[in-house]
C-alpha cells in the first residue's frame, strides 16, 4: 500500500541512535543515552510529572535534536533515514517534512548547508528506494517577528526545489498567527505554499480564519478545534480546506479526544489527511495511524485519507497527477 505524510517534523523523525552518533559528533550532551531518552517523552508533562519524572518535554527533546544537526552531512543523513524508514514501515511514497531554520540558523548553521544537505538526502533517497519528498522551512513561533521574516527572507533568498514552502510550529500557545503575517505574505509573494499549526493546543476555531485570511495558508495542521465555531467550520468545509490530523501524540499524551474530534471533522464534511507527526518519539508509523483509521472508521476511510494527502501535497500539478495514479493503481 503506497501512503502520504504530509505533517511530519525532521526532529520527529531522527532514530535514537542517530541521535547517539550526532550529539557525540556534535559535542552535544544528552541527559541520558537516547535509548532510554526516547521512552520518557512526554508531549505536554504536569508540573508534577516533571518533578517526579523522569519525563521530558518533546520540545525539550526536539532542541537537543536540533542542537546535533550541524552539517550538511547531518541534514542529509537524517533526511534520508526519515524517508527510508516511512518507505519501509508505512509504504510511504512521499512526505513534506518541517524543518526550523532559525533554530539552525541561531546556532551558527548556515541555511545553504541545511537545504543541501536535505537536498542530498532526498536525491539519494529518489535514487535508492524510488520514494520522494519535499521540506518546509517553519517559522518558530516562539521567535519575534522580525526572527521569522528574517528566516523566510533567506529562504526567498537562495530558493531550492526542495523547500517548496513554509510552516508555523512549536508552541502554538506562545505564538498567534497574526504575530507572524508578514513573514507569510513575503512567502506568498514569491510562490511558496504555507501552512500552520492552527487548533490543536489552543482551544478555539478563530485562529483557523486567521491562518488563511491574513498568513494565506493553503491548508491547516491539526486544527481538531475548528469544531467550536460551526460557521468555521461550514467554511472550511465550503471552501475544501485540507487538515493534516494524527491520531497519536506521545506515550504519555495519547488524548484520546483526538479521535473523536477527527470522526466529527469528518461527519462535519472536512477534507482530512491522516499522518505520522512525530514517529520516532511518539513512538508511531503512518501505518500504524491508518490501522487506527481502519478500526475506528474502516477502511473506506484509508482510501480517502491517502488520496486526500495526494490532493492536500504542495506538488506540482503534474507531479501530482503521476502520484494520483501511483496511489489509484494500488486501489
Amino acid at each position: 500500500m503506497k501512503t502520504i505524510d504530509l505533517h511530519i517534523h525532521l526532529p520527529g523523525t531522527v532514530r535514537a541512535a542517530t541521535l547517539a552518533d550526532l550529539a557525540a559528533a556534535n559535542g552535544v550532551e544528552l541527559p541520558m543515552p537516547a535509548t532510554e531518552l526516547y521512552p520518557r517523552i512526554n508531549s505536554d508533562p504536569t508540573e508534577e510529572e516533571l518533578t517526579r519524572g523522569p519525563w521530558f518535554p518533546l520540545l525539550r527533546v526536539y532542541e537537543l535534536i536540533s542542537a546535533s544537526l550541524r552539517t550538511r552531512g547531518d541534514f542529509a543523513r537524517t533526511v534520508y533515514e526519515a524517508m527510508q524508514d516511512g518507505y519501509h514501515q508505512s509504504g510511504t511514497v512521499y512526505s513534506e517534512f518541517a524543518f526550523s531554520p532559525s533554530v539552525h540558523l541561531a546556532a551558527g548553521v548556515e541555511y545553504r548547508e541545511m537545504v543541501a544537505g536535505i537536498e542530498e538526502g532526498i536525491e539519494a533517497a529518489r535514487k535508492d528506494l524510488g520514494v520522494d519528498a519535499r521540506a518546509l522551512a517553519a517559522v518558530n513561533r516562539e521567535d519575534t517577528p522580525e526572527v521569522a521574516l528574517a528566516m523566510v527572507e533567506e529562504v526567498v533568498a537562495r530558493p531550492s526545489d526542495a523547500v517548496v514552502g513554509i510552516g508555523l510550529d512549536f508552541d502554538e500557545r506562545k505564538g498567534l498567527p497574526a504575530t507572524f503575517a508578514e513573514a507569510f505574505q513575503l512567502a506568498g509573494r514569491h510562490g511558496l505554499k504555507r501552512t500552520a499549526h492552527a487548533g490543536e493546543h489552543v482551544p478555539t476555531a478563530q485562529t483557523i480564519p486567521t491562518c488563511l485570511d491574513l498568513l494565506g495558508c493553503d491548508r491547516i495542521d491539526h486544527g481538531y478545534h475548528v469544531l467550536k465555531d460551526a460557521d468555521v467550520v461550514k467554511r472550511c468545509a465550503d471552501e475544501g480546506v485540507y487538515f493534516n490530523t494524527a491520531f497519536t501524540t506521545s506515550r504519555r499524551a495519547l488524548r484520546p479526544w483526538r479521535r473523536e474530534s477527527i470522526r466529527e471533522m469528518l461527519d462535519a464534511g472536512l477534507k482530512v489527511t491522516i499522518n505520522s507527526d512525530d514517529p520516532a518519539l511518539f513512538p508511531t508509523t503512518l501505518a500504524r495511524e491508518l490501522e487506527i483509521t481502519v478500526d475506528l472508521l474502516g477502511e473506506d476511510r484509508r482510501r480517502e485519507f491517502v488520496a486526500n494527502g495526494v490532493e492536500a501535497s504542495f506538488l506540482p500539478e503534474a507531479e501530482k497527477a503521476a502520484l494520483r495514479e501511483a496511489v489509484a493503481r494500488e486501489g
